[in-house]
Parts: C-alpha cells; sequence; structure tokens
C-alpha cells in the first residue's frame, strides 16, 4: 500500500510540475510571436505586405526545423529519457529566443527561428514525459491538465505581450519570454523525477520503427489530424496583426491581437479541461470528431470582420473547441503505443504538426502579401 501511495504522488507531483513549467513556456511564447509580423516589419522597415510575407517564411523556417528534428529527438527520448528532451527543448529555447529580441536585421531573424525550430517542441516533449509517467487510466486527465497549461499560457501571453510591445517595445518581449523558458526548463530539471530505464539493444527505436509507427493504421490519421490542425491557423496567424493594423491604423494593435489570442486560448483551456473531464465517459474519438468538425465552423466568421472588435470576437471563437482537439488526438496517440514507444510516437505527432506550422504560415503570408 505504501509503495502505492508513493507512485501516485510521484506521477501527480510529475504531473503538477510539468503544467507550471509549460504553462510558463507557452505563456512565453505566445508572449512574443503573435506580434511576430510586426517586429519584422519595424526590423526591416517593410511594409504591411512586405512584412505579412517574411513573416510567413520565418514562420515556415521554424516548422520545417522542428519536421526534420522533432521525430530524431523522438528517438533520442526512448533511448536516453524524456525528461532530458523536455530540459533540451525548453533551455535550448530560451537562448535562442533572447538571441532573437537582438536581431539586427531580418535574415539573422529567420535563422534564429530555424534553429529555434530544430531545437523545441516543449508541447511533445512535456507529452511524452507525461505519459510515460502517469496510469493509463488517467491519461485523459493529465492531457486535459496539460493542454490546459498550453492554451491558458497561450491566453495569458498575448495580452501581456501586447501591452509590454506597445509601451516597450518589440525587443523587451524577446528577453522576457527567454526568462520565462528558462524557469520552466529549471522546474523540470528539480521538481520531475523520471525513472528511466534503458531499451535492449534490440528493442531501442530506430528511423525503421519510426516510419513503420507512422505509416500504421492507428497513427496515421493522428498525424493528419495535428498537421491540419497546425496549418489552419497558422495561415492566417502571419495577416491577423497586420489586417487589424488596416482596420485601424491609428489603434494599439499589438494589444488588440494580444485580446483576441487571450480570450481564444482561454476558450481553448476550458475545451481542453472539458475533454479531459468527459474523456473517460465519452469516447475520445467522438470528441476528436465533434471538435474538428467545430473547429471548421470557427474559421470563417472572420473573413467577414470589418472592425477590430468583431475581429477580436470571430478570432476568441475560434478557440472555443480547439482544446477538445489537443486533448483527445495526444490522449489517442499515448493509447495507442506501448510505453517503450512513447517518444517516438509524440516525435512523430511534433513532426507532423511542425510540418503543418511550417507550410501554413508561407502560404498565408504569400496569400496575405498578395491581397493586401
Amino acid at each position: 500500500m505504501a509503495s502505492s501511495d508513493t507512485a501516485s504522488e510521484s506521477w501527480q507531483k510529475n504531473l503538477y510540475a510539468v503544467f507550471v513549467a509549460q504553462l510558463l513556456v507557452m505563456a512565453g511564447f505566445s508572449f512574443v510571436f503573435p506580434f511576430m509580423p510586426l517586429f519584422i516589419e519595424k526590423v526591416g522597415n517593410f511594409t504591411s505586405r512586405e512584412a505579412a510575407f517574411w513573416a510567413g517564411i520565418a514562420g515556415g523556417a521554424s516548422g520545417i526545423a522542428m519536421f526534420f528534428s522533432a521525430p530524431l529527438w523522438g528517438i533520442m527520448a526512448d533511448r536516453w529519457g524524456r525528461k532530458p528532451m523536455v530540459l533540451r527543448a525548453m533551455l535550448g529555447s530560451a537562448v535562442v529566443v533572447g538571441l532573437t529580441g537582438l536581431a539586427p536585421n531580418v535574415p539573422f531573424l529567420i535563422t534564429m527561428r530555424f534553429i529555434q525550430g530544430t531545437l523545441s517542441g516543449t508541447i511533445t516533449a512535456a507529452s511524452a514525459l507525461v505519459s510515460s509517467t502517469t496510469p493509463k487510466d488517467k491519461l485523459p486527465f493529465a492531457m486535459g491538465l496539460l493542454m490546459t497549461a498550453v492554451y491558458v499560457g497561450n491566453s495569458v501571453g498575448p495580452l501581456l505581450g501586447g501591452m509590454v510591445a506597445d509601451s516597450l517595445g518589440y525587443k523587451s518581449t524577446f528577453f522576457i519570454t527567454g526568462g520565462l523558458l528558462l524557469t520552466g526548463g529549471l522546474i523540470v530539471l528539480f521538481l520531475v523525477k523520471e525513472k528511466f530505464e534503458r531499451p535492449a539493444q534490440g528493442e531501442r527505436a530506430s528511423v525503421r520503427s519510426m516510419l513503420r509507427l507512422a505509416s500504421s493504421v492507428q497513427i496515421l490519421p493522428l498525424l493528419i489530424i495535428q498537421f491540419s490542425l497546425q496549418a489552419g491557423p497558422n495561415m492566417v496567424a502571419p495577416i491577423i496583426p497586420l489586417f487589424m493594423e488596416q482596420l485601424n491604423p491609428s489603434g494599439a494593435v499589438a494589444t488588440s491581437a494580444g485580446i483576441a489570442l487571450t480570450i481564444a486560448g482561454a476558450m481553448a483551456a476550458i475545451s481542453a479541461t472539458l475533454a479531459g473531464r468527459f474523456g473517460g465517459r465519452i469516447s475520445l474519438k467522438t470528441i476528436l470528431v465533434v471538435s474538428c468538425l467545430g473547429t471548421c465552423l470557427a474559421y470563417l466568421p472572420p473573413m467577414w470582420a470589418t472592425t477590430v472588435s468583431q475581429l477580436i470576437i470571430y478570432i476568441a471563437l475560434t478557440g472555443l473547441v480547439n482544446g477538445g482537439i489537443m486533448t483527445s488526438s495526444y490522449a489517442i496517440l499515448s493509447l495507442s503505443v506501448p510505453p517503450n514507444q512513447q517518444g517516438i510516437a509524440f516525435g512523430v505527432g511534433q513532426s507532423a504538426s511542425a510540418l503543418g506550422s511550417g507550410l501554413g504560415p508561407m502560404i498565408g503570408g504569400a496569400l496575405g502579401s498578395s491581397c493586401m
């Protein structure tokens, strides 16, 4: 009984420590990156059309780099442990984001974004760590709580980041983000415990096992969903701040964009929490299908916005069911593979998401630059 209580206390401590760390990390990322188009516009002295194009390139550079690196990090996670991968993602990103704030020109900024994409991937690294230390019957709850941290961070960061950007300038937001990422990494370093046992030589993850898993009937549909979930929103991400700037040229654009993303993140956090709570009562597949259909419909109204207020409301509504997609898809992904393949499963999942987040901004930036 004592051993069982200790195990229960251990996974809960890990979960809550990762929750706090991921909350800080996502708040940091959303503190600065929603306003990347405006920062690029200033650094490069570009027009809105040019800024939209280069913002798409910057976002695409990060996503493409992560597409190639994520599966390799997943293989290393299954060979060496999941905690080191979380530390790599958080601490590595802290250094790169801080350097991005010193960008003297756009090529330097794009290079930093590419390096960040190579090192980053905190959500999947944290998800693999949590799933490997959490009892299977608690996974929907654990994934729901972790996705809640992601969306709460995404909701708090843009509002505070927008205010800081409008009052102190864009560079200061990069340094604050670096500090938040560093804090999250230190929390994981000192508070999270992982008892990892290296697999035997013949059972270790490899590129061949990764490709076999990615093409399996159970995993391939989830990868397509995760690609779509990232590609769609990231197509509009480079042009939202610039669209707001056109609707109200004299307004506090960064703050307005921050308000929209804050409300969207808060709604996504609620839906992620509910999906985690109902995951044991309702089929995860049902939650995933309903959430996907709802998200599809939610992205139609923003095209009809004629004022900043309308655009804020429409963007905010897109978060209403996003959390359900993340929670259910990550829980299904974790439950579909054995414990010794958790890292590689989330690695290929991150790769699919990264491909979407890489192609999405490029397509959106190109379309936005041609329409503005």
